[in-house]
Order: C-alpha cells, then sequence, then structure tokens
C-alpha cells in the first residue's frame, strides 16, 4: 500500500488505538473516531485489527459511532482481514444500510468462498432499501453462482448503475 499519506492524520498507531476505543462520552471537542478508524487502515497489525474489530462490536446506536463502526468495517475490508469475517459478517443483519453495504464491499475485499456467508449476501438482494449495485458486485467477484437468477432482476432496474452491476 503507498505510505504517502500514512499519517495524514498526525496519529500514530497506538493513538489511533486509544482513540477508537475511548468511549463517545469521553473524547475531546476535536477527537475523532472515525478518523482513528480511517487512519488504521495503515497498520496491518494485530493490535489496529483487534481495535477495529472492537469499534465494529460496538453497536451504539449514536450516530457518531455508527460512522466510526462502517468506517471500521471498511478499513477492516481494506487491510484484507480475513480474521475479521466472523464480526463483519454480523453486521450484514444490521438495520443500517450503510454498514450492511460497508460489510459486503468489505467481504468482498477479503474474499470468501464461505457458502453460508454468501447466500446471506445474496438474501440480501430480497431485503428493500439494500444497495443492491454493490452486493451484486460482490456476489460476481465471489463467482456465486446460486445468486444468477436473483441477479438478473435487476438488469431491469431504473436505478442504472445497479442494471449495469446486473447485466
Amino acid at each position: 500500500m503507498n505510505q504517502r499519506f500514512a499519517n495524514l492524520f498526525n496519529l500514530t498507531e497506538e493513538e489511533a488505538i486509544a482513540l477508537l476505543d475511548t468511549p463517545p462520552e469521553r473524547l475531546a471537542e476535536d477527537d475523532s473516531r472515525y478518523v482513528a478508524a480511517a487512519h488504521l487502515v495503515n497498520f496491518k497489525s494485530d493490535r489496529a485489527i483487534a481495535a477495529l474489530m472492537r469499534a465494529v462490536e460496538n453497536a451504539d446506536p449514536a450516530l457518531d459511532n455508527r460512522i466510526a463502526r462502517r468506517k471500521s468495517v471498511e478499513s477492516l475490508g481494506r487491510l484484507q482481514a480475513s480474521q475479521a469475517l466472523p464480526v463483519i459478517r454480523t453486521c450484514l443483519a444490521d438495520e443500517d444500510c450503510y454498514t450492511v453495504e460497508n460489510a459486503v464491499w468489505a467481504i468482498g475485499e477479503i474474499g470468501t468462498q464461505n457458502l453460508e456467508i454468501l447466500e446471506e449476501i445474496a438474501r440480501l438482494l430480497e431485503k428493500p432499501g439494500q444497495t443492491y449495485r454493490v452486493i451484486i458486485q460482490t456476489l460476481a467477484k465471489l463467482d456465486y453462482k446460486q445468486a444468477t437468477q436473483r441477479i438478473d432482476r435487476f438488469a431491469e432496474s431504473e436505478d442504472e448503475p445497479t442494471a449495469s452491476a446486473a447485466i
């Protein structure tokens, strides 16, 4: 990974982990758990991955936590942290469609041939309000042929990026 922007946020790995682990009510005004989660993508260490996984497991519904959680899922995907698959998988059932989208994308980045996970992703095609384009692209990337018929119906979608992904 290009390290040109590795210290864009002027945080060390330890500082980013500490910030991500800080309860929202104890954060200083200028602190951001989202920034910490984004910055940890620069550190493929067990400590960074564990901190990101802890952030994903924090289901506090407050907006600041939801966005830090989404970014943590994304960072785990960028790090291709296969050990995080079980934690990311739990996000497929989340009520927040953006968390679901990030989880699907992250699973696609990490890669899996686990048929249960792939079927769970495919079932999201039947759930209203999802980002179907990302779901379709991930299922295609992971070569999950059992979803082909479910994907085909999106070829006529009014949403052009979704229709294009389904073709």
